[in-house]
């Protein structure tokens, strides 16, 4: 009965360890990054193997290979002592473990050619693998109390009651003939127990540990949320400050700017008496420096408010058909200024020009005459730009200004849309802030609108702008 009892609660462990085995591979597979986890899979599989050989004695004790068994025995706790060492983050001596793992397998062999007794060969494998359950317990006892309180104790308490059954096997000189072999046998079960218990212990240490992690991990995302928070808050802030300094300054420079830009056109027009060249040259300088600033002054402002979202902007009822002629004039007088052809292409149908677009009228027209200045600007002088207007799909108009300039490299497409920037154009061979576009760019979106580009190098550049169009 005895027998039959120990057998039952062999084939129960070896059916547990066959399924903690499982979930330690699949654990360790989905978080190889773990430290020790790698190791621990390894001694819960041998364990497994040593323990379902265990259930057939008649090929667990067999001479030929009962010294290669006990040196698979010893290896799944030495793997069981490198997941501990690991995972508490301790280093051990590379020469130290080669000769535990090489001295292991040459004592086997050497007791497989002298054909040891039952106790030496059980003294072997019994002495290696208290090694092992020694330096784990050590291990175990430098980890961190306050992460893995309870797992820490628990595996400990594994370990201590591991190494007491050791002890009690060398109390018994390993002498297992009459009484001791009874009592030996039966000290056989309760240390599958410990093994099964064991395994359950290292699953916990790793998921406390992935679990710990997670809360670092949290924390630190809160500590970056707060962060950002307090930056964006600050921003916002700064933001603000800048729209006022820049609307304030704005009004304070555009009043003289306008004293100087009109004194300069009265001195012009000889107001006040005829000039000689000189002066005149003087007196265009002077009108001109002034424009490119208050443009710039502008732009900057224009700038500000898209940024801080103040664009004051009210929304009108337009016939698609009269997206583009309400600026035709002022167009065609930047193609003069250029000495650019511009070419009016309208593709909608007479029934689609009862379509609308709800759009501001001033601002549409910035957008349109922004576009075709910088076609102008930088496409070839006495060239040609193309304007064209048609439904796209069921849900957007579309306008594409195309020019025929030098085009614009794939490297300096990001930079397209960014204020102050000309894509690797020299700033001081085309006039202009560089903002254009940007505020451009800002404008559409804010009718609800989209704008993208394409561009090759020689052959030009074609902007486009999408604005969702109704029918009333």
């Amino acid at each position: 009965m005895d027998g039959l009892d120990i057998n039952t609660m062999q084939f129960m462990s070896t059916a547990i360890l066959l399924v903690l085995s499982i979930l330690m591979t699949i654990l360790w597979n989905e978080n190889r990054e773990q430290p020790g986890a790698g190791y621990w899979c390894a001694f819960s599989v041998l364990l497994t193997i040593d323990t379902i050989i265990s259930c057939f004695p008649e090929i667990r004790n067999m001479e030929s290979a009962v010294y290669f068994f006990n040196i698979v025995a010893s290896y799944f706790y030495f793997f069981l002592m490198l997941g501990c060492f690991k995972f508490v983050g301790l280093n051990i001596n590379k020469y130290f473990l080669l000769l535990l793992f090489l001295g292991c397998a040459a004592l086997n062999g050497i007791g497989a050619i002298l054909e040891l007794e039952d106790g030496g060969r059980r003294s072997i494998i019994v002495g290696f693998n208290t090694i092992a359950l020694l330096l784990s317990s050590y291990a175990v006892i430098r980890l961190d109390q306050r992460v893995y309180l309870i797992e820490k104790y628990f595996l400990l308490i594994l370990l201590i009651l591991h190494l007491l059954i050791h002890a009690y096997w060398f109390s018994l000189g390993f002498d297992i003939s009459n009484t001791n072999e009874i009592l030996f046998t039966r000290s056989v079960t309760p240390m599958y127990m410990l093994l099964i218990l064991i395994t359950i212990a290292l699953l916990l240490l790793t998921l406390g540990q992935i679990r710990h992690q997670l809360e670092l991990t949290r924390n630190k995302g809160l500590r970056i949320r707060a962060a950002l928070t307090d930056a964006v808050r600050e921003t916002n802030v700064a933001n603000i400050s800048k729209s006022i300094f820049l609307t304030n300054m704005s009004h304070e420079l555009r009043t003289p700017l306008n004293i100087i830009l009109g004194f300069s056109e009265a001195l012009k027009m000889g107001v006040t008496g005829p000039l000689n060249d000189k002066q005149k040259n003087f007196v265009d300088n002077i009108n001109f420096g002034g424009r490119r600033l208050l443009e710039l002054i502008n732009d900057l402002l224009s700038l500000s408010n898209i940024e801080a979202g103040n664009l004051e902007m009210t929304m009108e009822k337009i016939p698609i058909g009269d997206l583009v002629s309400e600026s035709k004039n002022e167009l065609e007088k930047i193609g003069k200024k250029y000495s650019c052809v511009i070419y009016f292409v309208d593709n909608f149908e007479s029934d689609e020009k009862n379509n609308y677009i709800s759009a501001n009228r001033d601002r549409l027209s910035q957008i349109l005459l922004a576009l075709v200045d910088n076609a102008a600007k930088y496409g070839s002088r006495n060239g040609s730009i193309w304007l064209n207007s048609f439904i796209l799909n069921e849900k957007y108009v579309r306008i594409t200004i195309k020019d025929e300039g030098h085009g614009i490299g794939k490297e300096e497409f990001q930079n397209v849309f960014k204020p102050f920037n000309r894509a690797g154009i020299d700033s001081k061979a085309v006039e202009g802030t560089g903002a254009g576009l940007a505020i451009v760019k800002g404008l559409v979106e804010a009718m609800n609108g989209k704008i993208n580009f394409e561009s090759r190098k020689s052959y030009g550049s074609t902007f486009w702008i999408d604005l969702p169009y109704f029918t009333n």
